[in-house]
């Protein structure tokens, strides 16, 4: 329950009518869209602060702090909330905490515009660094993760936990989800997206997103807003945005078969509640998007043709003629950086917002909005360049008209979050918020077990391989790539792993170990970092890495010590996380150690869990294990079922959503209809006909099923054929399956005599032919 004086409500409530009542008096018959009365109440300083979400550092929106500046004076319109800002500490306090801070931006925000603030916070899943808040919330698993069970219910469970909690705590506005499509996967991981997408195929990334929305929407009952990245899809691109300008070398037409699939599954679904609010757009340029192999566009963000020509097309028109936000990616990083200046001396932050602006992006994210990432310059940079855009909008006019078209979508969507602004709307119980959070973590349980992969080797070789699981006697090595990190650098953000080197131990422990079925003894079990790995494997510590989030592994190992734990262990664990030396330069340890480890090998059971995505390995790397587990997420329902497993409790169910040529997994055959699956076929009469022809029928197929079990992908072509008694074939119908099924349009047989009808898809044929006479 709230808890609020009663001149403090009355007082809510006087501020709550001055947004209502100007917007009234102001509609006419011939003008009665809310949207339209509201924005002609509003200053210049009001519309121009609508376009812009920033992030800011601390948690006090008192007077005197830089949020209550850019609130007040600035006229703001929305904030992205950050750990690495200090806007709250990860911990089992953090809900209620969030809730109390997103009350206080809301009250400030209200007092001074009257006008609802967007709260955005990315939460993508897996803990660090993609999830921002990891305290005291259900631990979500990664994309990948859900696309490996195969089961759109599963996007549709994590997107309604995720919706509950973050609404909860009064975040209105999520990043996500990312539909990019690893349809080529980078394992050298530049360019990688990893297990940030829910996988290789379009349209199993459009159907998981589609659910994802859904379940948003159902889980906030409607008080989130999602935005879909990153528009429009880099996962085939050449590297990673965050750091440099990407290049996506395909056309227009390639793409929509591709990368916009997926988007155009969520601006224009069957079921509004899966329709994305907003796109991301993304810092990414393309080459031959129009037809000229020799152009590139610039950053998609920036660029106006290209931009334009993208949201023409009819999958998006009606979604943009609905209100559909366009939001740009952070304008900060250094991929935008580097395009204005490659020689990283100037960032022109007002070009560059002014550019975003034109391009067609309806809201500007103003993160890391200056050339060295000093909180005090962006604070600069970002009061000047809304000044900016308000000078400019008082002295052009065709600036003020995009400015104005801008904000009306963003004033829809917010009178869409809350159609019926009452007193204490925006107001959310911090002690409700806390006791909402974590609570779902046997649906976790659930997604992890249909999730969990084994890549290697086939399930009949594991059982022989893993007959028995660890003994008494036996020695566990487990080797974790954990990697010192912190959120923020005040004295309350202490460095911490987000795989902790001991999290399998200590599982293994609980499990197995002396208080529950002694099949462990904790003399028996060590724990090691990749970085103690490599030290022994190349004979020094490799030099530490110099990202900044980074500081210093600790050692708790000699590189003797290491060397006899090898010698002595029986099983080796390897906990793995992405492949990335020029971040992380002991995340090769792993692929070191089974090039020139191999004497130390022999007779140990070397299982390795891939933690992150599951192609880092080669063939012959994994022809010296005895096991691959694709887990895909580091959070402890992962962990748990992989121990699990080796200890012979569970069988893993998933498969993999994306390519691993290490283990000759081809996702498009994969995907195929499978020929060892005969699938059914119906006639509009299977009975069989005397009528004279000619005569009309209908026929459906499937449902079409592909190697890994589950229905083809919609669009997989279909042919149903006609042979006579004379052995003549005519083809009836091409048609694509949906859901599985492909149904003809009336088809009409000419010919007397005995028919038979089949149905043929790539290599998969009907179970039964259907004869007719």
């Amino acid at each position: 329950m709230n808890r609020f004086h009663p001149i403090r409500s009355i007082l809510c409530a006087l501020l709550l009518a001055q947004l209502i009542l100007p917007a009234a008096r102001a509609q006419s018959p011939e003008n009665t869209d809310p949207v339209t009365a509201l924005l002609a109440t509003m200053s210049v300083e009001e519309k121009v602060g609508q376009l812009f979400i920033v992030p800011f550092v601390g948690n006090s929106v008192a007077p005197g702090s830089d949020i209550f500046t850019l609130l007040t004076e600035y006229k703001i319109g929305g904030v992205v909330l950050q750990s690495s800002n200090s806007n709250f500490i990860n911990n089992p306090e953090t809900p209620r905490n969030i809730t109390r801070l997103t009350n206080q931006l809301q009250a400030q925000t209200l007092a001074n515009k009257n006008i609802p603030l967007l709260i955005a916070i990315d939460q993508e899943g897996d803990g660090y660094p993609y999830s921002r808040i990891t305290g005291g919330v259900t631990p979500l698993p990664s994309p990948m993760t859900i696309g490996a069970t195969w089961n759109v219910a599963n996007a549709r469970t994590v997107g309604r936990i995720a919706g509950q909690e973050l609404a909860a705590m009064g975040i209105n506005l999520l990043l996500g989800p990312v539909l990019d499509v690893l349809n080529n996967p980078h394992p050298a991981g530049r360019g990688d997206m990893g297990t940030r997408t829910f996988g290789g195929d379009p349209f199993w990334v459009g159907a998981m997103g589609q659910a994802y929305i859904q379940g948003v929407n159902e889980g906030s009952n409607g008080k989130i807003a999602t935005v879909a990245k990153h528009f429009p899809g880099h996962g085939g691109s050449d590297r990673l945005p965050d750091n440099e300008v990407a290049t996506v070398d395909k056309s227009l037409q390639a793409l929509k078969r591709i990368e916009l699939a997926p988007f155009f599954a969520v601006t224009e679904p069957d079921d509004p509640a899966a329709t994305t609010d907003a796109l991301m757009s993304s810092h990414i340029r393309y080459r031959g998007f129009q037809g000229d192999i020799r152009q590139f566009t610039a950053p998609i963000s920036f660029d106006k043709t290209g931009m334009s020509t993208l949201l023409s097309l009819p999958e998006f028109s009606r979604w943009r003629s609905d209100g559909g936000i366009i939001i740009s990616d952070a304008l900060g990083v250094p991929a935008v950086r580097k395009f204005y200046d490659p020689t990283l001396k100037t960032f022109p932050h007002r070009r560059i917002a002014r550019d975003a602006l034109l391009a067609g992006n309806d809201v500007l994210i103003l993160a890391q909005f200056d050339l060295d990432n000093i909180w005090a310059q962006q604070f600069e940079n970002i009061k000047d360049t809304v000044s900016f855009f308000r000078s400019e909008y008082r002295k052009d006019s065709n600036f003020a008209a995009r400015v104005d078209e801008s904000v009306a979508r963003i004033l829809r969507l917010k009178l869409k979050l809350y159609p019926n602004v009452e007193p204490n709307a925006l107001t959310n119980d911090p002690d409700v918020a806390l006791a909402a959070a974590g609570q779902s973590e046997q649906a976790m349980n659930t997604i992890a077990r249909q999730s969990e992969t084994l890549l290697y080797p086939s399930p009949e070789e594991f059982a022989q391989r893993l007959p028995q699981p660890p003994g008494v006697a036996d020695k566990i090595l487990v080797v974790s790539d954990s990697r010192m990190v912190r959120e923020c650098f005040t004295d309350e953000c202490q460095p911490f792993e987000p795989l902790p080197h001991d999290a399998l131990e200590n599982i293994i422990l609980s499990l197995y170990g002396p208080e529950t079925t002694g099949q462990v003894l904790p003399e028996n079990i060590a724990s090691i970092t990749f970085s103690e790995l490599k030290q022994v494997v190349v004979g020094s510590l490799a030099l530490a890495t110099a990202d900044e989030e980074d500081s210093t592994n600790t050692m708790n190992y000699s590189p003797a010590e290491v060397t006899a734990l090898i010698q002595q262990a029986d099983w080796v664990i390897f906990a793995a996380l992405d492949l990335n030396v020029d971040r992380y330069p002991d995340s090769d340890a792993l692929k070191l150690f089974l090039a020139q480890g191999v004497n130390s090998l022999y007779n140990k059971k070397l299982i390795v869990l891939a933690l992150n995505a599951p192609y880092f390995l080669d063939t012959t790397e994994i022809s010296k294990l005895t096991a691959y587990l694709g887990l895909y997420s580091k959070t402890e329902p992962q962990l748990e079922l992989a121990v699990r497993t080796i200890f012979g409790e569970m069988s893993p169910q998933g498969a993999p959503p994306v390519s691993v040529d290490g283990i000759g997994y081809d996702l498009p055959t994969v995907l195929s209809p499978d020929p060892n699956r005969p699938f059914p076929l119906a006639g509009s009469d299977t009975g069989g006909t005397s009528a004279a022809p000619p005569v009309t029928l209908t026929f459906s197929a499937g449902p079409i099923l592909d190697h890994n079990g589950n229905p083809v992908p919609d669009g997989t072509p279909v042919q149903f054929v006609a042979t006579y008694a004379d052995g003549q074939s005519a083809t009836l119908a091409l048609t694509d399956t949906v859901a599985g099924m492909a149904t003809t349009a009336p088809v009409t047989l000419n010919r007397a005599g005995d028919i038979t009808i089949a149905a043929y898809s790539g290599d998969a044929k009907n179970a039964t032919d259907l004869r007719y006479s």
